[in-house]
């Protein structure tokens, strides 16, 4: 006996349903308060972990389908159902057949009620793991942000304000609403915002990063130095936003122009204190060669006389003699050690002749006292030179040549001295082994120090340049436009 035509229509549309059900690209799932599974299809199974849906436990108490990671949103989930018949969008962590973690979205409805307590459901689930993923790293990203002492914001084209952090809003004295969405000038002040900020702005959205200084009156902090910085963030090839990143640098410019003024006044105490040391030389050099000198002289014509009375009245007194004689020799070593001492002190060629004649007569005594084989060049025009940077070049070269004679093992020395524009240039190279950086750079290394601080007092500079095994170059510059003197 055949069946009817409508028996037959019943069974053509539940083999539909059922292909749509194995074909569904969303898991579909029927099971029941008490734990059972009672069907799933294909992509249900596979996004539990299993192969074949056929594999799927009948119980999702099962170890290998343990459902929820939190017992607790099992019980939610039940409990909306049992309160309003369905759920909506519902978000779970759920454990995988490998132990794996993954999160779904579900979809479901009470579809039939077995008692008072107990009833089946039937749902659609998807996996939405990338998204929750995506959504942690905002998270992070998002309390990394807030949490940063830095102010952080986000401009669009339009010039404005999509994103800030608490730092910034706090600097600025608004609410989150009363900043995103609103314009950059209505913020900061429109004439602040056309002259100040946007030049900078539209460089960025040039596609340049941007970096700069400024300094304002901001309502959560009064009147604050910032360093602003600038990145351009692209879409399409098209910069369409900045992200603004500010940091609040008005202690450290306050500690910089303090150190800076602290810097100056130590210069300016270690120029006048050359210029004082310069003084007491020249003092002490004129008294030794006035006092000492003069009573040195006076005392080789009293030998003398006493030499020539000798002669005269005890001319059998050979001892006599000898000691006369002996007396007078260690007068006339004094009186050159006397005249030694003073030109060490202050050498009046320095004064008389220049900086040019003055180096010249130190070399050759420094080639005679160390044997090292000296060239010296000097240009014209170095007599004018002012006497204060005369002297600075000159006990520049008497350091430097000393550090030779010290430290360097060189058995030639090579002087240039001359005017390049309006600058005094002194380089001396010699053969040695060639000074170290850290040489260079030690705290205790005085006679470096001394020769920096010489230059610097005359807004000059000196560098050091050792070659190991090549020997040693310093190059000196003073400007010297303006700074002559009258012969």
């Amino acid at each position: 006996m055949s069946r009817s035509k409508p028996e037959k229509s019943s069974g053509e549309s539940e083999a539909i349903l059922r292909k749509l059900f194995m074909n569904a690209p969303v898991g579909i799932f029927r099971t029941n308060t008490r734990g059972e599974v009672l069907d799933v299809n294909p992509e249900m199974a596979r996004i539990a972990g299993f192969e074949q849906f056929d594999q799927v436990p009948r119980d999702i108490r099962d170890v290998s389908l343990r459902l929820h990671v939190d017992p607790a949103r099992r019980k939610a989930f039940l409990k909306e159902l049992k309160k309003i018949g369905y759920v909506e969008n519902f978000e779970c962590e759920a454990f995988r057949k490998d132990g794996s973690r993954i999160w779904l979205s579900m979809n479901a409805r009470i579809s039939r009620h077995l008692s008072d307590r107990d009833f089946e459901i039937e749902g659609f689930a998807v996996e939405i793991t990338p998204r929750k993923q995506s959504e942690g790293l905002l998270e992070e990203y998002r309390l990394a942000v807030e949490g940063s002492e830095e102010l952080m914001a986000v401009i669009d084209r339009d010039y404005r304000y999509r994103m800030a952090n608490g730092a910034y809003l706090k600097l600025h004295g608004k609410s989150r609403k009363e900043m995103v969405g609103r314009s950059v000038g209505r913020v900061l002040g429109e004439q602040y915002f056309q002259f100040i900020v946007k030049p900078h702005m539209d460089r960025c959205f040039a596609g340049e990063n941007v970096r700069y200084e400024r300094k304002g009156f901001y309502p959560g902090a009064g009147t604050r130095q910032l360093e602003v910085q600038y990145h351009p963030l692209s879409s399409g090839g098209r910069v369409e936003k900045i992200v603004a990143i500010l940091r609040d640098i008005t202690d450290y410019k306050k500690a910089e122009n303090e150190l800076r003024q602290s810097r100056h006044q130590l210069r300016q105490l270690a120029a006048y204190l050359q210029d004082v040391r310069e003084q007491e030389r020249t003092e002490i050099a004129r008294t030794v060669h006035d006092e000492l000198g003069q009573a040195l002289t006076g005392l080789k014509i009293d030998l003398g006389l006493h030499e020539n009375q000798l002669a005269r009245h005890f001319p059998e007194s050979v001892a006599l003699f000898e000691t006369t004689r002996s007396m007078t020799e260690l007068v006339d070593y004094l009186i050159q050690f006397t005249r030694e001492l003073v030109s060490e002190l202050r050498p009046s060629m320095l004064d008389d002749l220049g900086l040019a004649a003055a180096i010249e007569w130190y070399l050759e005594r420094y080639k005679a006292r160390t044997g090292l084989a000296v060239s010296y060049n000097s240009s014209s025009g170095l007599e004018t030179i002012d006497g204060g940077i005369a002297t600075a070049m000159y006990r520049i070269v008497v350091e430097s040549l000393t550090n030779v004679s010290r430290h360097a093992r060189a058995t030639a020395v090579m002087i240039d001295l001359y005017i390049a524009g309006d600058m005094l240039v002194l380089k001396i190279h010699d053969n040695g082994v060639g000074i170290t950086k850290d040489r260079i750079n030690r705290t205790r290394s005085f006679g470096i120090v001394g020769m920096r601080e010489r230059t610097l007092a005359f807004g000059g500079s000196i560098d050091f340049e050792g070659r190991p095994g090549k020997g040693t170059t310093v190059r000196a510059k003073i400007p010297v436009r303006g700074r002559v003197r009258e012969l």
